[in-house]
């Protein structure tokens, strides 16, 4: 699937501090056509550390494994992204998804195969414009 540049709207976010901030969502999401399986096999890497990050944004660490083993009423979407550092590489899952009772959830997970885990980085809600964005994909 490709878009046009007409489809790729740049959305006028407010953050605090910072003037004139643009968030092109739909960029985010342009690469659905890539998007992976999560392995479902996995279990989850909670500490203090990830919990109180995520507890800032509101959420539950329980929301966020809802998300990931996609127990929502509606799809996760789950994209690779890769972050090199130095040598090596670590892989990250962006998540979008639905929590049980369809709060839309934004994630960020590390996973570990290796160990058998995967770890949250940062979970937050849904901005308006990236969920009207997940609704017209997920209709699709």
């Amino acid at each position: 699937m490709i878009y046009s540049s007409e489809s790729l709207r740049v959305h006028q976010v407010s953050c605090p501090g910072i003037r004139n901030h643009k968030i092109d969502v739909i960029k985010k999401l342009r690469y659905l056509f890539l998007m992976i399986k999560l392995d479902r096999y996995l279990e989850p890497d909670w500490d203090e550390g990830n919990i109180n990050h995520i507890a800032l944004h509101g959420i539950h660490p329980q929301q966020v494994e809802e998300v990931y083993y996609s127990e929502g009423p509606f799809p996760t979407f789950a994209i690779r992204n890769k972050n090199k550092r130095g040598k090596s590489t670590e892989y990250r899952y962006r998540l979008w998804g639905t929590d049980a009772s369809g709060f839309c959830i934004e994630a960020i997970v590390a996973p570990y195969p290796k160990y058998g885990l995967w770890r949250c980085v940062t979970a937050f809600p849904m901005s308006d414009s990236t969920k009207k964005a997940y609704f017209k994909r997920i209709r699709k």
